[in-house]
């Protein structure tokens, strides 16, 4: 296909693609707070995408109101032509990938954090009990129409709420303070929620519902973060995780992420206090379509891996009330 079929100089005559994201969900909730919460941004975020592709067109595109927006004319306008042009690049993005994908016997998807720290063992100890069976792993957090993609099954963490799918709960997570044993060597030995205010704690700069902060933490244990209290901020869950392992400070871990760093020694829980989180781990298949007796296989194997996990943590996590 020859390059005159394409539309010169797009990058001059449309706003910025990822503030036409960010409007689209905004035109398809019409409201500001749950198109935050679906791109797992904060408010504030989203306030200035809609700023921006604002600017750039020289006109309002919401009217806003006391608690609501409503599109304006050029709002609507604007708002079909995104919906429509963004869900025809979706549609052929998942033709691609499910065209890329057929080689696989099992697709499946979680966040990057969660095959990094859990989902990738397990993986690579089902390919060593059953070698005839490729399976794919797809590390991304969005859950997108699963049939759609060609995935047949994905991990996400909730409620088990979600539309379209058939949810298996995997388990439960606890969420508790880790840091490195180099950290303690360092810094001494924290005892207990107390002497987290005294520590470097490694934070989440960005917005996302389903993390527990540090505020929360010292909420329930019944006293406040000072101001002056030493932070790290990171804007992936990756590289915070990575940051505690090093020694940079202390983090709030899934147990679940947690629980293979913390058999290998290299994070540590620090006193045995944790809080339970309302959310668990899924795993997630289309409900509308069937399972090959190889997928069934692998849906009972990863369920059992996760069974074997909930026992075997059994009694270890204390929560809240009871550490008090």
């Amino acid at each position: 296909m020859g390059s005159e079929k394409f539309m010169p100089n797009l990058r001059d005559r449309v706003p910025p693609a990822n503030s036409l994201i960010v409007f689209e969900a905004v035109a398809r909730h019409q409201s500001f707070t749950k198109a935050a919460t679906e791109l797992q941004v904060s408010q504030a975020a989203v306030s200035r995408q809609i700023q921006l592709i604002e600017s750039y067109l020289g006109v309002r595109l919401f009217e806003r109101h006391y608690r609501a927006i409503e599109l304006t004319h050029q709002g609507t306008m604007m708002a079909n032509a995104v919906s429509i042009s963004l869900g025809h690049i979706a549609h052929v993005t998942d033709d691609i990938r499910r065209q890329t994908s057929t080689d696989a016997d099992i697709m499946i998807s979680s966040s990057v954090s969660f095959a990094s720290y859990w989902l990738m063992s397990r993986i690579a100890k089902f390919r060593a009990e059953f070698p005839s069976v490729n399976v794919h792993l797809a590390a991304y957090a969005k859950l997108r129409d699963l049939s759609a993609t060609g995935l047949n099954f994905a991990v996400r963490f909730g409620k088990g709420t979600w539309e379209g799918v058939t949810a298996d709960r995997m388990f439960g997570n606890e969420i508790l303070p880790v840091c490195s044993p180099r950290y303690l060597e360092k810094h001494g030995p924290i005892n207990g929620p107390e002497d987290l205010h005294d520590a470097t704690l490694l934070t989440l700069s960005r917005f996302d519902p389903n993390w527990t902060t540090w505020e929360d933490w010292f909420k329930v244990y019944g006293s406040e973060l000072s101001e002056n209290i030493n932070r790290l901020p990171f804007d992936s869950y990756l590289l915070l995780i990575s940051a505690a392992i090093k020694g940079d400070g202390v983090a709030l871990c899934g147990e679940r992420i947690a629980e293979d760093l913390i058999s290998s020694g290299e994070l540590v829980r620090p006193f045995e206090a944790s809080l339970s989180s309302d959310f668990s781990f899924y795993l997630l298949r289309p409900a509308d379509v069937q399972l090959r007796p190889v997928q069934a296989q692998f849906r009972d194997w990863l369920l059992a891996e996760a069974r074997n996990t909930s026992a075997n943590n059994d009694g270890e996590v204390k929560d809240a009330e009871t550490d008090r």
